[in-house]
């Protein structure tokens, strides 16, 4: 529709035109350049009714918006997926190193999110998971009641073993069943006395120590949460008669 208008205005201009002009010869006898005036003017006018159609009658580009990725936590290791955001909740499933999971929200100290895993909605600590996506829309989400975990079950099937780097130096080498799905850590003594505290899930420890003729050896090892510690697994003493010197 542009370009006929645009021709029908041109059209009208030059009928005005050429009527100025007629008009101007009629009623005097004008100079050329009084007449060459006229002219210019009409056709200047001619020519801005041709030009550019305004530019409140251009159509606008119509966008969409870009959809925005679905934030995911993507496991970092073996981590407890909780009922709730805190130790003290009881633990829902366990979740492995990369595995990924949608987020849903957070808590108020941002110390947790809550995601979807294979056995429903549940709680993953912010430390044990890496984002990816933005988190600026994901809404907080009140925890829910509080209820006492209890203290974790003691560790299972406590083994061990050794080996001699000299006649003087031993690596005694623990290894237990992770039988707690509360637990914050394990502590290792030896002797009664504390060696390690080692994060949850933990399931081995190797003592590098000094050895010496008659010396007995014994090793425990406890969970431990918020609510306290279990009974303790203990290996009952033993000496290093069979190791071999280098």
């Amino acid at each position: 529709m542009r370009k006929p208008l645009a021709g029908i205005w041109a059209l009208m201009f030059a009928a005005l035109a050429c009527n100025a002009i007629n008009q101007a010869w009629t009623t005097s006898s004008p100079s050329q350049s009084a007449v060459a005036t006229v002219v210019a003017q009409t056709m200047q006018a001619v020519e801005r009714a041709a030009g550019t159609p305004s530019a409140a009658l251009a159509t606008p580009a119509l966008t969409s918006p870009s959809p925005s990725a679905t934030p995911m936590a993507v496991v970092k290791a073996v981590s407890y997926c909780r009922t709730g955001p805190g130790e003290n909740y009881k633990s829902l499933t366990d979740l492995k190193a990369d595995q990924e999971a949608a987020l849903l929200g957070k808590d108020a100290t941002g110390d947790y999110w809550l995601i979807v895993s294979p056995a429903g909605e549940c709680w993953v600590a912010a430390q044990d998971v890496a984002i990816t996506g933005s988190t600026q829309n994901v809404p907080e989400v009140t925890a829910p009641p509080s209820t006492s975990q209890g203290v974790p079950a003691a560790p299972g099937s406590l083994y061990y073993n050794y080996s001699c780097a000299s006649l003087t130096q031993a690596a005694v080498t623990l290894t237990w069943q992770d039988a707690a799905d509360n637990e914050t850590g394990y502590r290792v003594y030896r002797n009664g006395t504390l060696l390690a505290e080692l994060p949850a899930n933990s399931t081995t420890y190797t003592d590098d120590t000094s050895r010496g003729p008659g010396r007995i050896f014994s090793y425990s090892v406890e969970a431990f949460n918020s609510s306290g510690t279990s009974p303790q697994r203990t290996t009952g003493g033993f000496r290093l008669s069979n190791c071999a010197n280098p």
